[in-house]
């Protein structure tokens, strides 16, 4: 027998009995996104992969995003930090596992610039993978010590120009993001600079914050340290966007006029095989995750702005940044031996 609540409701039980229909029917389709997804979480957790050790941005969103979407999924996520070889053990691992949705990788730009960068990775970063969704996106900013006669990125590009090869610039290390991005930044605006390598985004900040090189490209959290501390200048950041933090400091296409848009990106990833209608519920699950006013909050004290995307649209985008940084790397000889 079917009974009609509605004659038993007062008309204000009515419509509370409908907000909770409401959430509990967004929830559902929240947790389960599909039958094929409904099926896959009764089988075991999922294990989200990072490719570095714990303690970095990449780390970071991987725990935020494994303990949201536990919480809102009704599905165990955990995080399995695997570093080494500039994460290309952990990659091609991943590459190898079953593509049954249990296991997930967090990428980031070396994901596309390794296979460039080493003469043997271990896998394809377009044809090895599934793509999922971007998960979150953050700007460098180019930095030099407070003490420096450079007021603006002008001024740097005129004396670099004005004495090729006499001025350096610092990164994490060769073959790291803010490293190939100078090189980026090197060619678009036709300057001479000597690299200098360091071992971390730590030390190169600790670096620069001391003039031991002229200026580098740092990521947001490091560039609020110095900038802070009043060891800093900010000449300009390398996004399509000002930074609300910094708005009073222009972006590298609002000085030079050229084309110039960079961020230190991530994104999810699984095995080779995942069935579709599995990634693109995945990839929705992701976004009601990441659009969520916490979560938000959380990775705004990481610098990180949430990005999500549907699985073609970030396979289309691992393309691009392929070739890009192919092109990079090959223009300045660039290889990690």
């Amino acid at each position: 027998m079917v009974m009609n609540l509605a004659v038993w409701l007062t008309p204000e039980e009515t419509k509370v009995f409908g907000k909770i229909s409401s959430t509990c029917l967004l929830f559902c389709t929240l947790a389960w996104g599909s039958p094929a997804v409904a099926a896959e979480a009764s089988e075991g957790p999922t294990k989200i992969v990072v490719a570095s050790a714990p303690g970095g941005n990449l780390d970071v969103l991987a725990r935020i995003l494994a303990e949201q979407m536990s919480t809102a999924t009704s599905r165990s996520f955990f995080v399995e930090n695997k570093a080494g070889a500039g994460g290309n053990i952990a990659t091609a691992q991943v590459a190898l596992a079953k593509p049954d949705g249990r296991t997930l990788l967090v990428v980031s730009t070396s994901h596309t610039s390794n296979i460039h960068l080493y003469r043997k990775v271990g896998y394809d970063p377009i044809k090895s993978f599934t793509p999922i969704s971007s998960l979150a996106e953050s700007a460098f900013a180019v930095a030099v010590p407070v003490t420096s006669s450079y007021q603006s990125l002008s001024d740097l590009v005129a004396a670099a120009k004005a004495n090729p090869g006499q001025l350096n610039y610092g990164s994490s290390g060769i073959g790291q993001g803010n490293h190939l991005g100078m090189e980026l930044l090197k060619s678009r605006l036709g300057m001479d600079l000597v690299h200098v390598p360091f071992t971390s985004a730590g030390a190169v900040t600790t670096a620069l914050m001391g003039a031991q090189v002229d200026v580098a490209m740092l990521t947001l959290p490091g560039a609020f340290a110095g900038l802070e501390a009043g060891k800093l200048r900010i000449l300009g950041v390398t996004g399509n966007r000002r930074v609300e933090k910094i708005d009073s400091v222009p972006t590298i296409q609002e000085t030079t006029g050229v084309d110039f848009d960079l961020t230190a990106w991530q994104g999810l990833v699984a095995p080779a095989g995942l069935p579709p209608d599995q990634a693109v519920a995945l990839s929705k699950q992701i976004a009601a995750v990441l659009a969520m006013p916490q979560v938000v909050e959380q990775l705004d004290r990481v610098a990180l702005t949430p990005k999500t995307s549907t699985p073609d649209e970030f396979g289309r985008f691992l393309v691009r940044e392929t070739a890009r940084w192919g092109d990079v790397i090959q223009q300045a000889n660039i290889r990690v031996e």
